[in-house]
């Protein structure tokens, strides 16, 4: 999996090279039962234009947090777009929300996904560079798209 974040721009970006047809991976990002296998188990995700995204867990350390957004973009086998915004233990929720990609492009060995996750600076000066730097640990450490892969390879 390749990381290359843009620090100066708090853009996080992910992408990886899945070996499976485009179609199988993007059964896994277009139904709530293929994303709550790599995604999230405890997820509401309608996937139409201004459906409702959920995620809601337990972080070591931190206590419990919930993911909330709506959908903003779905494009069949091309990407799937939804707002994020944070609220994590027992601090306050983030005044705005984020945005998060994943896009999916065919390759002569299957497809390769990109995670973007962008919009930080709509947080505020103080909350922009810890809510960037806490999500870079937070997708890296929950390994989202090495999930996805495993999932889509081992169903092909």
């Amino acid at each position: 999996m390749l990381a290359s974040h843009l620090t100066e721009k708090l853009e996080i970006h992910f992408e990886i090279e899945i070996n499976a047809p485009l179609s199988k991976v993007w059964a896994m990002l277009a139904s709530l039962e293929g994303m709550k296998e790599w995604f999230g188990r405890n997820l509401v995700f309608e996937h139409k234009i201004g459906g409702r995204f959920q995620m809601e867990g337990e972080l070591p350390g931190e206590g419990p947090y919930k993911f909330t957004g709506q959908v903003t973009n779905l494009v069949p086998e091309s990407e799937l777009a939804f707002t994020w915004k944070s609220e994590v233990g027992e601090k306050e929720p983030w005044p705005a929300s984020t945005l998060v990609t994943f896009r999916l492009y065919p390759t002569a060995a299957g497809t390769r996904v990109t995670l973007d996750h962008t919009g930080f600076q709509a947080l505020g000066e103080a909350l922009a560079k810890s809510g960037f730097e806490g999500h870079v640990q937070g997708w890296t450490m929950s390994q989202t798209l090495q999930e996805l892969k495993q999932v889509v390879e081992a169903a092909s």
